[in-house]
Parts: C-alpha cells; sequence; structure tokens
C-alpha cells in the first residue's frame, strides 16, 4: 500500500482552467483503495476548495489528472452523488500519455461538485 499524491487540471469551455493538486484535499494524499477529493490547487488560489465551488458555472470540455504510478480513476461527483463526469488520467511512472484529452461530453459544474480520485500501487 503506498500513498499518492494525484495533480490535474481542467480545461474550460472559455478557454480557462483551473488545477488541482491531491495534498490539498481534506484528506491529503491518496492512500491507495481509498476515495478521496481532489481539491483546487491552493498555490494558485485563496484556499483549496471543491470543484463546483471554485468554478460553479463553468463547463469542463477537457482534463488530465496524474498519479505516481496507477491511478484506478478520476471523475466528477455530482452535489446528487452520481458519477457526472469521467475525467482521463495517466500515470506519470508508467509511461502513459500525459496529455489533456478531451471529456465525451462536456459537464456544466455547479456548487456541491467535487472531484473524487481513487489509486493503487
Amino acid at each position: 500500500m503506498t500513498t499518492q499524491i494525484v495533480y490535474g487540471e481542467l480545461v474550460f469551455s472559455d478557454g480557462g482552467s483551473g488545477l488541482f493538486n491531491g495534498t490539498d484535499g481534506a484528506a491529503g494524499a491518496n492512500t491507495d483503495g481509498t476515495a478521496v477529493e481532489i481539491k483546487s490547487d491552493a498555490t494558485f488560489y485563496v484556499t483549496a476548495s471543491s470543484a463546483g465551488d471554485q468554478f460553479p458555472g463553468r463547463t469542463i470540455t477537457a482534463a488530465n489528472f496524474s498519479a505516481k504510478t496507477i491511478p484506478q480513476w478520476v471523475y466528477v461527483l455530482s452535489r446528487e452523488g452520481t458519477v457526472a463526469a469521467m475525467l482521463p488520467v495517466s500515470s506519470r511512472t508508467a509511461g502513459s500519455n500525459t496529455a489533456t484529452l478531451p471529456l465525451c461530453r462536456p459537464y456544466t459544474l455547479r456548487a456541491g461538485d467535487t472531484i473524487q480520485s481513487m489509486t493503487r500501487a
């Protein structure tokens, strides 16, 4: 069992982007096999916040999230508790593509939406 930091970027329809850092989440870095909320990167924003609270009303068109070894999944969890959008993931050590990739369907963030992730060794 390892602990990994998940980093990521959301690209919005207006051309802007949002940066995310797993160390800023309430639970900190991902412990393998545990779902963790990834919050906005406090280095670039006043505070680390949930995606929907930091960027309400902005539409995600592309994304890339990466973990050190194996990211299981990263997704937008709607405020209703359903998976609203799957987000592209990559491994920083496995040589996978780290390019920002388009979503299958754009998703507009609402207050209360979060980004959830899980990793494994």
